[in-house]
């Protein structure tokens, strides 16, 4: 029986001397060596100073790596941080070329609401574009019914974007940023037959939004 036991513990050592669990080991050793960088990158993102917040956030967008730049930009989001959220905006717009914005209708809408929800739902803002020296914005978007070109610019962990089509002249201001979720309101001015009883029945419409990364 010892002998048996003794022949499985040489087999089991000449197994983990082999080339491929040799190899198996240095993947473990690298994958500790990338956790421990990335639980570094994680503290300075929170290091209490802002300089310092901002200045690594700066170098990480300059990698290659969509782990590290993705777990950078989530960071900047959840901080409390307004420059590092702001930061984190101005590259997204770098980064995007068209974000998914879902507009809420309410669970008990106005005619206004409700007729605006109709024509602006499954609205996706395309063509990103950033000015990197004024923090100025443009692209195209399209809703359900709704498109054209936007302009827009950022402002302190948010942005302003105006979107005009037909009768509506609406503002998608962005005024909340939470890890993974950005999330604010779409507010119309609207005139013309649009804003008839018929349709929405009023001259302005106030809808929420979120947009969710991945």
């Amino acid at each position: 029986m010892k002998c048996k036991r003794r022949g499985v513990i040489v087999l089991l050592l000449a197994l983990w001397a082999t080339p491929a669990m040799a190899m198996n080991m240095s993947q473990l050793e690298a994958a500790k060596e990338r956790a421990g960088m990335l639980d570094q990158v994680r503290t300075l993102l929170a290091d209490d100073s802002a300089s310092v917040r901002l200045a690594v956030f700066e170098e990480v967008m300059k990698s290659d790596d969509p782990v590290l730049r993705s777990m950078a930009l989530e960071s900047a989001f959840s901080s409390g941080d307004e420059r590092l959220q702001t930061a984190g905006l101005r590259q997204l717009f770098q980064d995007r070329e068209l974000l998914s914005v879902e507009v809420i209708e309410p669970r008990e809408p106005s005619q206004a609401q409700a007729y605006t929800f109709q024509l602006w739902r499954e609205l996706m803002l395309k063509e990103l574009r950033i000015d990197q020296a004024t923090d100025e914005l443009s692209g195209s978007f399209n809703g359900a019914r709704a498109s054209g070109k936007f302009v827009g610019h950022l402002t302190r962990g948010g942005w302003r974007v105006d979107l005009s089509w037909a009768g509506y002249s609406c503002s998608l201001e962005l005024t909340q940023v939470s890890g993974v979720d950005l999330s604010g309101a779409l507010r119309c001015a609207i005139t013309g037959r649009h804003a008839r009883e018929g349709n929405a029945g009023g001259q302005s419409a106030t809808l929420p939004f979120r947009i969710r990364l991945s």
